[in-house]
């Protein structure tokens, strides 16, 4: 790049301090590794109180991200605002477009605008970089397009998302209930206040759009995941599931099948016995697997100040160090533009808890439906309720692969049964993980 990198940042939040304080602490051995000077000559955020906890006295605050653009010269924007348009999305379109190097950790934003964004980096040979999207502290992106880029893909799994496995973790261990977990999580500042993209598998989806974009080399298809969250989970499926011999986590999972890719994002029954079932709290895991490589796996914080601002600080040393790669790890008019698989099409094993009223014949009109579809039960739970006051029972069981669709019309034909008091609580099973 040059001798002098001049960089501003967007965004003084949890990842935005810890950008700062990086830069600052480890200044000597940022720039000996870039081998250059990295200067912070600005910084925005609308909160004045944030600027001014930093004390950097020879950097120029602004509440305008926009102005701060603008009125300064940068080689690098490092964008943390967040959101997956408005300001953020204005900020990194003018910063490429006047050939200023993007860094950001928004996933949102290039799940949606991706591409647009891309074109725009192309167009002005600059570089939209985001390590730090993905995993937080975990160098994911980096191993996909560098270590292990020499491989075919065929699979990716994941646990993504903090938030939700400190939630399903905290709620086996204490046997509570989902809001009151969830609720524990905000106080301790685990979950946002509107908790929604985490818990409803968003976030799970923004991220996995974006490592299938680039394991794949394929256009980027959020809109074509299918995804579910956590908020179904109640602590009798975790019991359930461990009787089984499963736990329960949210996963992200992409894969190749023999005509396009199939993306989905739910809650999961994992064997105990994984290396998926035994990363716990807000830690992540990332399974990859390559033609040659066979199978890596990646363990780390996915989230918070420090762990994230290494990654956006790896990004700006692979800048300033001048290392053009792509976002996606082709250039645009070499991605493939693969359809999405029909989640119905999707061929697995099911759990399935039923509450049915305690009274001789149910459990037949249940395995008669799944005769007639030609589903094979894999287990089954009944506890029997002999000599208790009793009036309901939970039936559980799971089943050898069936195709979804199949297994659906089955759970439908279940839902009219008179006997069964509540919808039935449906979670797939991921046997070899």
């Amino acid at each position: 790049m040059t001798n002098l990198v001049k960089i501003i940042v967007a965004g003084l939040g949890t990842v935005g301090s810890g950008v700062v304080q990086m830069l600052e602490k480890q200044k000597g051995i940022i720039e000996k590794k870039a081998n250059c000077k990295i200067e912070l000559v600005a910084v925005a955020d609308i909160d004045a109180s944030k600027r001014r906890k930093l004390s950097l006295k020879k950097t120029s605050h602004f509440s305008n991200a926009m102005k701060m653009l603008s009125d300064t010269h940068a080689n690098i924007l490092v964008e943390l605002i967040g959101g997956s348009s408005g300001v953020a999305l204005k900020l990194c379109k003018t910063a490429l477009g006047k050939g200023c190097h993007v860094v950001t950790a928004n996933k949102a934003m290039l799940a949606h605008h991706g591409l647009e964004l891309a074109k725009i980096a192309e167009k002005s040979n600059c570089q939209i970089s985001c390590e730090a999207s993905v995993g937080g502290g975990i160098p994911i992106i980096k191993a996909l397009r560098e270590g292990l880029v020499g491989n075919q893909f065929s699979k990716i799994t994941g646990i993504f998302n903090g938030t939700c496995n400190y939630i399903l973790t905290r709620m086996e261990k204490t046997k509570e209930g989902f809001m009151s977990v969830l609720k524990e999580a905000q106080k301790l500042g685990y979950a946002e206040a509107n908790p929604a993209f985490d818990i409803e598998g968003v976030d799970t989806g923004h991220k996995l759009a974006i490592l299938s974009s680039i394991a794949f080399g394929k256009k980027i298809d959020f809109q074509g995941i299918h995804i579910e969250g956590i908020k179904k989970i109640e602590f009798a499926d975790i019991s359930f599931a461990n009787e089984l011999g499963y736990k329960i986590k949210l996963l992200g999972i992409a894969k190749k099948t023999s005509k396009n890719i199939e993306q989905r994002v739910h809650p999961t029954l994992v064997p105990k016995n994984s290396i998926l079932s035994n990363v716990d709290g807000v830690y992540n895991v990332i399974l990859v697997k390559g033609n040659f490589v066979g199978n890596s796996i990646f363990i780390g914080q996915g989230a918070g100040s420090h762990p994230t601002a290494s990654a956006i600080i790896s990004d700006i040393i692979d800048l300033a160090r001048g290392s053009k790669l792509p976002c996606f790890g082709r250039k645009l008019k070499e991605l493939e533009r693969t359809s999405t698989a029909k989640i119905e099409n999707h061929v697995g094993a099911y759990y399935v808890r039923l509450m049915v009223k305690d009274k001789p014949g149910v459990f037949a009109k249940i395995t008669n439906i799944l005769k007639k579809k030609k589903i094979s039960l894999k287990s089954v739970i009944q506890h029997d309720s002999r000599g208790e006051n009793i009036k309901e029972i939970p039936i559980i069981f799971t089943t050898y692969d069936v195709k979804e669709k199949t297994f659906m019309d089955a759970v439908n034909a279940m839902k009219k049964i008179s006997d069964i008091i509540k919808d039935p609580v449906v979670l797939r099973v991921e046997q070899n993980i």
